[in-house]
């Protein structure tokens, strides 16, 4: 299957891949499309979404305060605290 997407999306998407927050475009994408399906489909509940919603703003309350770290740095470490290898 093939997807058009906008430029802006592009380039978000490459930004991503580039800073090491995602693998590829595909997973960054296939994880986009998985999260709005469940969504969608009914199988998160009110408590998970407002519960998703809560801790979106949160990190965005921490990141305005200057207290968010790099992602490649958070997932190097999650990696290394794992056994992952990239």
């Amino acid at each position: 299957m093939n997807i058009s997407l906008s430029p802006e999306l592009e380039k978000r998407i490459a930004q991503k891949v580039k800073r090491g927050d995602v693998d590829s475009a595909d997973a960054l994408v296939e994880h986009a499309l998985t999260f709005y399906l469940e969504y969608e489909g009914g199988d998160m509940d009110e408590e998970e979404i407002r519960e998703t919603q809560s801790a979106i703003g949160e990190a965005l309350e921490q990141a305005q305060r200057g207290e968010g770290r790099p992602a490649e740095e958070v997932f190097s470490d999650l990696r290394a605290k794992y056994g992952i290898s990239r």
